[in-house]
This record gives structure tokens, C-alpha cells and sequence, in this order.
């Protein structure tokens, strides 16, 4: 059940950050993707407060967030064509490290 939490919010909050990207497209969207993507986003939070209930606080940050950081990184470079540098992916690959070590020590996700 933690790896369904922690992909929910993943996802949740990739929807969000793309519609506040969208909404920055045109005046017109501004609003309604800034009330849809809150709408997203902060019913997100519903999953990492579920995470904080199953996982070490500190694990349950670094998993959401971290992954979340990644996700969204790679998709708004997919949607919207933005490409970036060497040293921007290294940050990412940096990122990614942090979470697997910062995983090693703490509670695993349980298998329920």
C-alpha cells in the first residue's frame, strides 16, 4: 500500500506542476490552471500524510519529494519540449543518489 501511496502523489503532483505550466501559456489560463492545479496539489498532501503514518518522516520526505523533484523535472522536459543541459541532468542524477542512500538508512515501505 506505501508503494501505491507514494505513486499517487507522484503523479498528482505531476498533473499540477503541468497545469501551472500550461496555465503560463496564455493570460486566459492563468486562473483556471492555477485553481485546478491547487486542486491537484493540495489533495496530494491527503497521500504524503499517509506516507508519514507508514515510514520514517524523514524517509516518507525524501521519497515523495525526491521523486517528485525527479518526475516532474522529465516530464515537463517531455511536454514541453524543454531540454535540459548536461550539468541540469547530473543534478538530477544527484538527486536520485541522495534518495536511494537517504533509503538505505531507513524504514523500507512495508509490503501491505
Amino acid at each position: 500500500m506505501t508503494t501505491f501511496y507514494v505513486a499517487i502523489f507522484w503523479a498528482m503532483q505531476i498533473v499540477a506542476a503541468l497545469i501551472f505550466k500550461h496555465g503560463t501559456t496564455a493570460s486566459t489560463r492563468w486562473l483556471p490552471c492555477f485553481i485546478i492545479g491547487n486542486v491537484f496539489g493540495a489533495s496530494s498532501i491527503w497521500f504524503m500524510m499517509k506516507l508519514y503514518a507508514r515510514l520514517n518522516p524523514n524517509l516518507a520526505l525524501t521519497l515523495a519529494n525526491g521523486g517528485t523533484f525527479i518526475l516532474v523535472q522529465v516530464a515537463l522536459s517531455l511536454v514541453f519540449q524543454s531540454r535540459p543541459s548536461i550539468l541540469q541532468w547530473a543534478g538530477i542524477f544527484t538527486v536520485a543518489v541522495g534518495m536511494a542512500i537517504a533509503s538505505l538508512g531507513g524504514s523500507l515501505p512495508d509490503a501491505t
